[in-house]
């Protein structure tokens, strides 16, 4: 089974929770990845941090041993198709949760949040 790690799991890894670091090291590298949506949300924070360059070349190390999923045209469809259901329906789910979970469906990958 292939995973995606959401942006909070990655920043508890990046702190050392010990249940966190466990999960990664018993678990094989191939299987783990995450999406560039959080990608992104991790050099966001990292951005705005006040140890920003520490925090980058740490962030970019760390993501550089994971697959990147990108988004492409079919979780844009996935994306499409779900944000208008779940208007109709009076859901709203923030656009960056939905983009990361089209990407997960997209390429059937579990998220692990």
């Amino acid at each position: 089974m292939k995973y995606a790690i959401d942006s909070d799991i990655l920043i508890y890894y990046l702190k050392n929770h010990p249940k966190v670091v466990e999960r990664f090291v018993n678990t094989n590298l191939d299987e783990l990845s995450t999406t560039i949506i959080n990608y992104t949300e991790l050099l966001f924070g990292a951005y705005k941090s006040a140890k920003s360059v520490e925090n980058l070349t740490e962030i970019r190390h760390f993501l550089d041993s994971l697959n990147i999923v990108q988004f492409d045209k079919q979780s844009a469809d996935i994306f499409a198709h779900t944000k208008a259901r779940l208007q109709k329906e009076g859901n709203i789910i923030a656009d960056m949760d939905l983009l990361i979970a089209s990407i997960c469906l997209a390429n059937n990958l579990t998220l692990v949040m």
